[in-house]
């Protein structure tokens, strides 16, 4: 099932967040601050279906992912907006179905939102295997348009 998150989710997708990170790229080369983490959910979840969204996936009564959202001016200097995905993340645990889950109530909510003009979700090579969110968002009729860069220095 997926759902907006409440505010008794947050140990959980706290969790998940620990888990994402350890799978990631991240893991031996930056420190996460949990506590920022759970600061974030706070107000995606007051102003859930405005300015932000978080969706959860839970089945049995278990949150096994969950996507954070957020509504931002389209080249930070713009008076249209774009809608964009801060974390997408699902347990490798989690049902089958549940990303394709999170990413439609997403969508449903970026759509609805006032003054989007795009919906730009961004994927990361931070948690292998990143090549799949890309062949859901296209399943879901987004193109893929650029690409990201990055130099290590640690």
């Amino acid at each position: 099932m997926i759902r907006p998150a409440k505010f008794a989710d947050i140990l959980r997708l706290a969790e998940l967040a620990v888990e994402m990170h350890q799978r990631s790229v991240y893991a031996g080369r930056a420190t996460l601050e949990i506590a920022r983490f759970k600061k974030l959910c706070i107000p995606a979840i007051q102003a859930h279906g405005k300015v932000s969204c978080l969706f959860v996936a839970e089945a049995d009564g278990r949150i096994e992912g969950f996507i954070v959202g957020v509504v931002d001016r389209l080249y930070g200097i713009s008076t249209e907006f774009y809608a964009t995905d801060l974390f997408f993340y699902v347990s490798p645990s989690a049902d089958a179905r549940a990303a394709s889950g999170l990413a439609d109530a997403f969508l449903r909510w970026a759509e609805g939102a006032p003054g989007v003009i795009e919906v730009r979700p961004g994927i990361s090579g931070a948690v292998e295997g990143w090549e799949r969110a890309g062949k859901l968002w296209e399943r879901k009729g987004l193109r893929l348009d650029g690409a990201m860069y990055v130099r290590r220095l640690k």
